[in-house]
């Protein structure tokens, strides 16, 4: 594939800048496509702050027994 100049990917870049604007103005984004991707985005927030939050809560492994204490000798 043959290599293209500085001046070609920039005049390539510019097109697609507006031919994306263009696209965009002639076909808007349905409001409820807009709102179905928010609520989507919002509860995979929620479920992974819940994890982070019953993480911290859950201890990180089995909690060691400890052995009663033996009275002092003489006491």
């Amino acid at each position: 594939m043959a290599e293209i100049s500085q001046k070609d990917q920039l005049a390539l870049h510019e097109f697609s800048v507006r031919y994306r604007a263009g696209f965009a103005q002639a076909n808007p984004t349905p409001d409820a496509s807009i709102d179905t991707v928010k609520n989507a985005v919002r509860e995979e927030y929620e479920r992974e702050q819940l994890a982070k939050r019953s993480q911290s809560i859950e201890p990180s492994g089995p909690t060691p027994q400890r052995e009663p204490e033996e009275p002092e000798p003489g006491a």
